[in-house]
């Protein structure tokens, strides 16, 4: 099997991609997605052209988190199925041909994990295995205050990475919600336990991970506050990006290495959100163990895409170390995020053509291959025989809803539609979907990732912008191979009017909607 590379990823939210019956462990019969559902469909992710799957966390969970915050790292939460349910899905996935990718969640963990029940009671060997920290003082109503500036990315209690714990008397650090605490990986005891973690699902038959969050990763040893630029905004120095959590993903590429055919390993997002970072990223980057560090080419508009991509290319030269998607879980549906009511079947289809033309490898989110837009309505999943884990209630998330599923038939008692969660999801339905359409969203995305494969486009190379005065809603770009002997002109309009653009002494006219890719 190959390596990572310019290898086309699907990644599939087991919550809700399929249900399958016929595992020993099936509680739910039919209202959230199992182990056995991804291995129903293997044949069908196989038919798209992608070379490995990724699995979001199917771990016992702590119902805050969707899956990230874990209360077992060896485990399997019984409303997936079963250990043997793992196994049958690597086998089958290998005999595709195809490789599987699961989560791992080593920044943080469920506050109900066991070891951080026991660090609360500063039991031994668990006192240090997350990031506690004394109040710095008391405010002026006997409230203690934050050890330092750093912020959270986000949390339900407020801004600071801080959360007292009156039981212990001190502060622990969350990067993100206060229910999912980190792990100290300054600590080698906790490195060593996530070591043995990692080699129980290598041992098991996983091809590799996608590490999650490893931009937190470790943190300055001494909690120094993150100094401020001349506009009051923190450079982000000492909370992200730091040795110490690259030395542990190194360590880990050792234990990828023992193998005889080496694991992969996938990083999510390595970049720190402070310009005077870049140097650091370079630097870290070009030392580090990943194989791909997994970006964002897209946020929540098309002229993000010229910034992110030229930012990731001054990083990683030639694009050999990233790996893009414009969907997946942390983020709304792109066909929502970015065209809202202005949607049409065509531009999802275009965003496809574009993303199959990035350097390195790049990931597909479940259903964008269907061209999924959002859900528009959940009035389906407050009916309890849909939802008996009441998880789909509460929505506080922009992208809890892009983690809802998809239809596999348009047939009234399909039960795949419980975890659509919307009344016009059929007409994305995958029965329809793989009907004889040449002219379908599925058959287009897969023509383009067969055209990736037999071009340029499944080479590293360099991409250089021509329309930076041009609406953001054109997108043109010379895309070359390696040693830049080949050129390939990229053209996506994704206006409602004509774009003209000449490039080397010739004009090119692009109706709306249109793409043009050429040669040169």
């Amino acid at each position: 099997m190959k390596h990572l590379n310019n290898e086309v990823i699907y990644q599939i939210y087991p919550l809700t991609f399929n249900y399958a019956p016929g595992s020993k462990s099936d509680p739910y019969k039919g209202s959230y997605g199992n182990l056995k559902g991804i291995t129903a469909l293997a044949p069908y992710v196989a038919s798209l052209g992608v070379d490995t799957i990724w699995l979001t966390p199917f771990y016992p969970w702590g119902g805050h988190g969707f899956g990230y915050d874990i209360t077992d790292y060896t485990g399997i939460d019984p409303m997936f199925g079963t250990t043997e349910d793992l196994q049958e899905l690597c086998k089958t996935f290998h005999n595709l041909g195809l490789r599987v990718l699961i989560d791992q969640v080593y920044n943080h963990c469920s506050m109900h994990h066991p070891w951080f029940q026991k660090s609360l009671k500063k039991e031994a060997p668990y006192t240090d295995y997350f990031v506690w920290a004394d109040a710095k003082g008391y405010d002026e109503n006997n409230e203690p205050i934050a050890p330092n500036n750093w912020p959270a990315t986000w949390s339900s209690d407020g801004d600071s990475v801080w959360r007292w714990s009156k039981k212990r008397r001190q502060f622990y650090m969350h990067s993100f919600d206060y229910t999912m605490p980190n792990l100290n990986l300054n600590n080698p005891v906790v490195q060593d336990e996530l070591l043995k973690v990692a080699k129980y699902w290598f041992d098991l038959g996983i091809d590799g991970f996608r590490l999650d969050a490893t931009t937190h990763y470790a943190c300055d040893p001494l909690l120094r506050d993150n100094p401020l630029d001349e506009n009051g905004k923190q450079k982000r120095i000492y909370d992200v990006t730091t040795q110490g959590g690259a030395d542990f993903i190194n360590r880990l590429k050792q234990l990828c290495n023992s193998y005889a055919t080496p694991k992969t390993l996938l990083a999510e997002y390595w970049f720190d959100k402070s310009p005077e970072s870049l140097d650091k990223n370079s630097k870290l980057i070009k030392n580090s163990g990943c194989d791909a560090f997994f970006l964002d080419a897209l946020n929540h508009k098309l002229s993000d895409f010229v910034k992110n991509v030229s930012t990731a290319l001054s990083v990683i030269p030639k694009g050999e170390k990233m790996n893009w998607a414009f969907s997946n879980h942390d983020l709304e549906r792109a066909a929502t995020r970015l065209f809202g009511n202005h949607y049409t079947p065509q531009k999802m289809v275009m965003l496809m053509q574009l993303l199959t033309a990035l350097p390195g490898s790049i990931c597909l989110f479940q259903g964008d291959e269907l061209g999924l837009p959002n859900p528009v309505w959940f009035g389906n999943c407050k009916k309890p025989e849909f939802d008996p884990l009441d998880l789909w209630t509460p929505f506080s998330m922009p992208w809890d809803a892009a983690r809802a599923g998809f239809a596999m038939s348009n047939a009234d008692n399909d039960p795949t539609k419980k975890m659509a969660l919307q009344p016009d999801s059929r007409q994305y339905a995958l029965a329809v979907s793989t009907q004889d359409k040449p002219g379908s969203t599925l058959n287009r995305v897969r023509k383009a990732i067969a055209r990736r494969r037999n071009s340029i486009f499944n080479e590293y190379g360099n991409i250089y912008f021509l329309n930076r005065k041009k609406p953001a809603e054109f997108i043109a770009f010379v895309r070359t191979n390696a040693d830049e002997s080949r050129k390939v002109l990229c053209l996506y309009n994704f206006s409602d009017r004509y774009v003209k653009l000449t490039y080397k002494k010739r004009t090119y006219k692009l109706a709306p909607e249109k793409v043009l890719i050429k040669e040169l």
